[in-house]
């Protein structure tokens, strides 16, 4: 006998377990519970209503007993049992569920995880048919039960004194009460509301609202978007009649129409639109414009124009469509304009006040490529690709990436604090750059600013340093790799979709000391030009501690180069390596590059066990003592980080 899961939404999806004397767990992510002698059966597809252990099965004979597993301390139970049909047609299931073979049940009343008890797998397809079968009815009952949108582009004329009245109130009221001096889409929702509530010609008790709708597992849900204190007490808006949406791929042209005369059985049933309602229209809040989408507001609901009238008079109602339309259009376009400048004032964000200010000016000369001395920053988030890839569920990736946004933002501050430019972001961090362009702030002192900038983004990210158990010690959220020296920069790209880059190898160079920064496990690695430039200021020159690391030649350069370690406190996750501790390493290196093996250990053996560059540099020499490198070596060491 088999257990096959049947993904509803795409029947190619399945699993098949054999069910056997073991009891079998379902579940988004079912686990074991101290080793107990249970088979899985987990989901792979995306499932709301599974619970991540849902229920056990038990296999008596030929028929399989389902139970729902006990709810978790402080949540509800999972979803029940509902019988194998389309969700209007389901009905819930009693448990204990006893199944016999060729029987099959879904889990919760709109969930899309069928399961069903075969004696084969070739009794599948048969038992899918049914399923085919009620799918059809239900789609055929529910083709008949939903009004047909109309086109509303040609309707019935409206008297000439309606007409009039329109075009006044267009051309005077709209602009003053709904147009100008809006702050918020609350207020903005709110005035169009007031205004069409004024504005229908010879419709009286008019309500008008904008409703963010949602249909939801057992039910139509709104939000009313322009909460009015002047809004009629008995007003609420009817969810059978939001039911007839297209909900599930809402547009611009699913616009209706529902008159007392017409649709008489659902005006009397419902208490929401009582007896002297005598017409009700949803508009899509959508631009006029052809192929426009319909506005979705925060939280990704489409939003309708809803409004209701009393004591109609005798004109069509379909003949305010066009003016209803025109008010949902401008709110939309409103709303989309303000979206689009919201959408350039963040990009604003990738670069400094300094290239903003030209950018606005339009003189963008300056920005075409050029050698130029510089610094540049390479900062990147510790660990967040191996974060990423052990999240499990889709909530998981994005609360990490909204964490990363977190990060980026701390990075993205801090170097326009210290008059830098954003040139690139690579998900997990962001390149910046000094000295470009050259006119900028600052652009003389682009060492002093680089190095400061590195010191000030790990200070930002105190609060996401981590204890380490591997290394024993606190390790900083991000890792940072300096260079100076001349590179070219400048815009590429088309016209229109221009961006800043850095080409030459000391971009490059700094790119690999942010990688390299991984091997020595410290937050800030600067080249040694960096600090030759920085030495040569020492007026200038905060105090800093530099420890010359090594002469290593990165992945990629034929050459070697110093690297210095820009120390940082221990609390900050760097070696936290004093002044005497700097002058015995860097003897020891003086030691390695001589090929003193035995005198360069005995000194790093003298630092701290918490000291990682040390460390790093005593696994190289023991290795050298053992196996000594070429004659013609000069000191350098290769590193394999790209």
């Amino acid at each position: 006998m088999i257990l096959v899961a049947v993904n509803l939404e795409d029947l190619t999806q399945r699993i098949v377990t054999e069910v056997t004397t073991l009891p079998v767990r379902i579940g988004r992510r079912p686990e074991r519970i101290d080793d107990e002698a249970v088979e899985l059966l987990e989901i792979p597809w995306t499932d709301r209503l599974v619970s991540r252990n849902h229920c056990l099965a038990i296999r008596e004979g030929e028929q399989l007993i389902v139970q729902r597993m006990p709810a978790l301390p402080g949540r509800s139970r999972p979803n029940a049992f509902y019988s194998n049909a389309p969700a209007r047609q389901r009905q819930i299931l009693e448990e204990p569920l006893r199944l016999e073979p060729g029987q099959a049940f879904t889990i919760g009343s709109q969930g899309h995880s069928a399961f069903f008890w075969l004696r084969s797998r070739e009794d599948l397809e048969p038992a899918l048919g049914g399923y085919h079968e009620h799918l059809e009815v239900e789609k055929e009952d529910f083709a008949r039960a939903r009004p047909k949108s109309t086109n509303y582009d040609e309707v019935a004329q409206l008297d000439e004194y309606s007409l009039r009245l329109q075009l006044k109130l267009i051309q005077r009221d709209l602009p003053e009460q709904v147009l100008r001096g809006w702050t918020t889409d609350t207020e903005l929702f709110t005035r169009a509301g007031a205004f069409l509530e004024s504005a229908l010609p010879g419709q009286k008790g008019v309500s008008a609202a904008f409703l963010a709708v949602e249909d939801l597992e057992d039910r139509i849900s709104f939000q009313l978007l322009n909460p009015d204190p002047q809004v009629r007490a008995d007003f609420r808006p009817s969810r059978t009649l939001l039911s007839q949406l297209d909900l599930e791929n809402p547009s611009a042209a699913d616009i209706h129409i529902w008159t007392s005369a017409q649709d008489e059985a659902a005006f009397r049933t419902q208490s929401s639109l009582g007896r002297q309602i005598d017409w009700v229209a949803a508009i899509p809040v959508a631009s006029l414009e052809e192929g426009a989408q319909i506005y979705h507001e925060a939280e990704g609901r489409p939003v309708y124009l809803y409004v209701e009238t009393r004591q109609s008079f005798d004109a069509a109602a379909a003949a305010f469509v066009p003016f209803l339309r025109l008010i949902a259009s401008l709110v939309a376009s409103l709303l989309s304009a303000r979206e689009k400048q919201r959408i350039q004032d963040q990009m604003s964000a990738y670069f400094s006040p300094a290239l903003r200010e030209l950018m606005q000016e339009g003189d963008q000369s300056a920005l075409e490529p050029a050698m130029v001395d510089c610094s540049v920053l390479f900062a990147d988030r510790r660990g967040h690709s191996r974060i990423l890839e052990t999240a499990r569920t889709d909530e998981e990736i994005l609360e990490q990436l909204r964490e990363n946004q977190k990060v980026v933002g701390r990075i993205t501050q801090k170097v326009f604090d210290h008059e830098g430019v954003i040139t690139d972001f690579a998900g997990d961090g962001a390149l910046a750059l000094w000295g470009w362009p050259t006119w900028a702030a600052g652009s003389r002192n682009h060492p002093e600013n680089a190095v400061a900038a590195a010191e000030a983004i790990v200070r930002s990210l105190a609060d996401r340093t981590e204890f380490e158990d591997e290394h024993n010690r606190l390790m900083s959220a991000v890792r940072i790799g300096v260079s100076t020296g001349r590179i070219a920069v400048g815009k590429t790209g088309p016209r229109q979709q221009w961006h800043i880059s850095v080409f030459g190898s000391v971009a490059n160079l700094g790119a690999r000391l942010e990688r390299i920064a991984k091997e020595f496990k410290v937050p800030i690695l600067v080249s040694g030009e960096t600090v030759e430039r920085l030495r040569s200021r020492k007026a200038a020159e905060p105090k800093r501690l530099f420890r010359k690391l090594c002469f290593i030649r990165p992945a990629g350069f034929r050459q070697s180069y110093p690297i210095y370690e820009l120390v940082q406190p221990v609390d900050l996750g760097g070696s936290g390596a004093t002044q005497q501790d700097v002058l015995t390493y860097e003897e020891a290196l003086g030691h390695f590059v001589e090929r003193r093996w035995d005198a360069c250990i005995d000194l790093l053996q003298t630092l701290p066990e918490s000291d990682e560059p040390a460390r790093w540099l005593l696994d190289r020499a023991d290795l050298f003592r053992l196996r000594p490198p070429e004659p013609e070596w000069e000191g350098e060491i290769a590193s394999l980080m790209k």
